[in-house]
């Protein structure tokens, strides 16, 4: 039997163009043989649809989609994922699926295991299913999951169920999980290696077959993949972008496409495609990028000439007078490396104006962290009027994971965007993101690369004489917000005390920043944001060792 996986881009909300979607695919896996094509969870409607479900209009509009889809069918036949309505007690929904062939459908299976960790929230829409997913296809006994029921397995889910939906399975000849599955660093292996458990503990083939595309803030890498019992990779779709494969349940034959082989490659991969549908989702024409000569400003710049092309990227300078010329030589070299148009917006003559405005209503000197962040404000001013000059062209946000836990950004200033691209990475990453992205040739200039990171918004700033070494900075964000390692813990690493105990102080302070922060790229087991949920306004002492 011959099984395709199909690896679709769906549209949240877009039932029809989603309906075209999947029957493209479906025509495209008949024409290969395949006896039966498998699509991700909620293909439908897209995952993760979130408050849409509350709709009644949206529910029966995917109602309507699924009849027209049934309607269509075949053969071969198809699995596909939808949200069903609960007509009994209990939550509203269930996350399903439906094997549909010949206009019928012909077997539903219902999720059983619902996360509610993280970036997940599936408890607030959905009741769990109870049967299990177990139906005959062509003379063969097949199980069918989605995603989380596979993933109960310590190591790989942050709690354990109190169910396995797969124990006791037996008497079936394969597994076929549909997931929504979404990215972060190492997660193509991870899946990987998860399927060879599970393909191994049941002793039969395990497919999973996972979305792609960039949802908010959300990625999904794709990498849909089949394992036989003995750990044998029988099919492997791309990462990042649509494919389609199959695997032989009798021979052992399949697809096997490559992938990205470096975590930075990854990365790259993971930051362009959420931009490149993020802009496309929500209709925007272009982005602007304010340029500093920086790190930040440059990467973030490259990330969006490779999603949207170098004709639909604006690079704004705004100098001040703190700005030294060696930053401005680095932007220009940096815009025609990637072929930008600039526009150069001098602020000096808005910030005199400002502070002395002030300083008469003030009776005093406008200085210090007043006149700096009157600076980051006045570009994060001028970069959204620009936004509303230019039709359809959004702000990229060019913070790094680094700065925003330290809260060193300035609200209504730097903070301003439609999207962070680089939130979710520690300054370091950052570094290595710049020399993936000149592995092929030189864009980002040399010197920015080797430059001290700097806000120059004073005389001869550096980032390191108002805030900890970055390198100190990014191993404490790292294990306390990622890990989720105590304070105690961290300093038990190595690291200076008195380093974790201002780091993780200002991150606490930093708290109702982050809330007004742009939606950020994750690309990290834990991004703030969505899947960050603390309160601003707590007296729990963070920064102590001893959490006393």
């Amino acid at each position: 039997m011959r099984i395709a996986l199909a690896q679709i881009n769906p549209t949240i909300g877009d039932l029809t163009g989603n309906l075209e979607k999947i029957l493209s695919f479906w025509e495209k896996a008949r024409e290969v043989g395949a006896e039966l094509v498998v699509f991700p969870e909620l293909s439908l409607c897209g995952y993760p649809p979130r408050d849409l479900l509350t709709r009644r209009e949206f529910l029966r509009a995917v109602q309507r989609a699924l009849e027209k889809l049934v309607a269509s069918i075949r053969r071969p036949g198809i699995i596909v994922g939808y949200p069903e309505e609960n007509p009994g007690p209990g939550r509203a929904l269930f996350n399903a699926l439906a094997v549909i062939e010949e206009g019928r459908i012909l077997f539903r299976y219902r999720k059983r295991l619902l996360p509610y960790y993280d970036v997940f929230d599936e408890p607030r829409y959905f009741e769990p299913g109870t049967a299990a997913g177990t139906f005959t296809w062509r003379g063969k006994r097949l199980a069918v999951t989605i995603c989380e029921d596979l993933w109960n397995h310590p190591g790989y889910v942050p709690r354990l169920y109190p169910e396995d939906p797969l124990a006791g399975l037996s008497g079936v000849e394969a597994v076929i999980n549909l997931a929504a599955s979404p990215f972060h660093l190492g997660k193509g292996l991870l899946r990987r290696a998860l399927m060879a458990y599970n393909a191994a503990r049941l002793g039969v083939p395990v497919l999973e077959i996972n979305q792609v595309g960039g949802h908010d803030h959300l990625i999904f890498d794709g990498q849909s993949l089949a394992v036989s019992p003995e750990g044998e990779l029988l099919a492997l779709a791309r990462d990042f972008e649509e494919d389609l494969v199959w695997c032989d349940l009798e021979t052992g034959e399949g697809v096997v496409h490559p992938v990205a082989e470096r975590y930075t490659e990854s990365l790259l991969k993971a930051l362009v495609l959420g931009v490149r549908d993020f802009f496309r989702r929500v209709g925007a024409q272009g982005a602007l990028v304010g340029l500093s000569g920086g790190i930040d400003s440059s990467v973030t710049a490259a990330v969006a000439v490779q999603a949207l092309g170098a004709e639909r990227v604006l690079g704004v300078l705004l100098p001040s007078p703190y700005n030294s010329p060696e930053s401005e030589e680095d932007a220009l070299a940096l815009a025609h490396n990637l072929g930008l148009r600039t526009l150069k917006i001098p602020i000096g003559g808005v910030l005199s104006s400002m502070k002395e405005t002030l300083s008469q209503a003030l009776g005093a000197e406008i200085a210090g962290v007043v006149e700096e962040n009157l600076q980051a404000r006045i570009r994060g001013n001028l970069l959204m009027a620009l936004s509303n000059h230019f039709p359809g062209y959004l702000l990229l946000n060019t913070g790094n994971k680094s700065e925003i836990a330290l809260g060193y950004c300035t609200l209504y200033g730097d903070t301003c965007g439609a999207l962070s691209v680089l939130g979710d990475l520690t300054k370091d990453l950052v570094y290595e993101l710049a020399l993936e992205i000149n592995r092929q040739k030189a864009v980002i200039p040399e010197r920015v690369l080797r430059k001290p990171p700097s806000a120059e918004l004073r005389p001869g700033q550096r980032d390191e004489d108002d805030i900890p070494p970055y390198w100190l900075v990014n191993n404490v964000v790292r294990a306390y917000v990622e890990e989720g390692l105590s304070p105690e813990e961290i300093v038990a690493r190595g690291f200076p005390e008195r380093v974790v105990r201002e780091v993780l102080a200002r991150l606490r302070r930093a708290e109702f920043k982050r809330w007004q922060l742009p939606p950020t790229l994750r690309v990290s087991p834990r991004a703030f944001g969505y899947g960050w949920r603390y309160p601003i306004a707590h007296r729990f002492p963070l920064e102590a060792p001893d959490g006393s």
